[in-house]
């Protein structure tokens, strides 16, 4: 009798652990679900401005004006100038010496934090270079909002 009470008692702890098990798993279901209902709306806020106007561009550009520190893919670090900005792409003055289709890495002050991001570059002007931006959902959705504001 003292062996059935024993491996009875063995059951019952590894059902405790299956159910403690079961509750943080569902618990972690929860919150995966939370979250991706927020990224979803965020991707559908961010949908409903991607429609291309005449000139071909899907985000509307604003006459912002700031600071932006580059990294090039050669390691090469320079300050520039952002303007005519959008949440695809920006014109950046610099006398950061860039090539077509170069990847870098670019940092700005973005409500008061650091918000840092890669680009492409697409044009080279004199004076400086346009670059498209490699951005996440929430990335372009917190550009979209910060945009709006100019």
């Amino acid at each position: 009798m003292a062996l059935l009470d024993i491996e009875n008692q063995r059951l019952r702890q590894r059902v405790r652990e299956l159910e403690a098990a079961l509750r943080q798993m569902q618990a972690t279901q929860t919150r995966l679900l939370e979250e991706n209902t927020q990224l979803r709306t965020q991707v559908q806020e961010v949908g409903r401005h991607a429609v291309p106007r005449s000139d071909g561009r899907v985000y509307e550009r604003v006459e912002a004006t700031f600071r932006v520190d580059g990294l090039n893919s050669r390691g090469e670090t320079a300050m520039g100038v952002a303007r005519n900005v959008s949440a695809s792409g920006a014109f950046i003055e610099t006398d950061l010496h860039l090539l077509p289709s170069e990847n870098m890495t670019i940092t700005f002050q973005l409500l008061g934090r650091p918000f840092k991001l890669h680009a492409e570059v697409v044009r080279i002007r004199e004076g400086g270079v346009a670059v498209r931006f490699a951005t996440d959902p929430q990335q372009q959705a917190t550009l979209l909002e910060v945009l709006a504001r100019f």
